[in-house]
């Protein structure tokens, strides 16, 4: 795998790009094993925690799964969180938060009731 730095962007974002192209091209297929953190970082000579970064935020994309003392693996596709859905869910969460403030009420009960949801509370 050859990742080439554009320098236009943090190098962990470069990173993953190129993983989520090489993925979406297939390039990368599910249940294939990455490099570790380390042999990627020495190969790029650069800091391991910066590919560290990357690796964490494409699991979180659901492009990559961590298998403990296994290693690092391409996902299965019905993992990957879709950008579409991403974007729709947070601009309705940003609408309704609008709207909220709009309607006279506070940050404060907002972060409030989000502490009661986060907690399992009934309001």
């Amino acid at each position: 795998m050859q990742i080439h730095f554009t320098g236009t962007k943090p190098i962990f974002e470069e990173i993953v790009e190129q993983i989520k192209l090489y993925i979406d091209m297939g390039i990368l297929k599910p249940q294939d094993k990455l490099p570790s953190v380390r042999e990627l970082a020495l190969s790029l000579t650069i800091n391991p925690n910066t590919v560290m970064r990357a690796y964490l935020a494409l699991t979180d994309m659901g492009y990559l799964v961590s298998l403990p003392k296994k290693g690092i693996y391409v996902a299965p596709e019905e993992n990957r969180k879709k950008e579409e859905e991403v974007d729709l869910l947070s601009s309705y969460v940003e609408k309704t938060l609008t709207e909220l403030l709009a309607s006279g009420i506070g940050i404060s009960q907002i972060e409030d009731a989000l502490q009661k949801l986060k907690k399992g509370e009934k309001q």
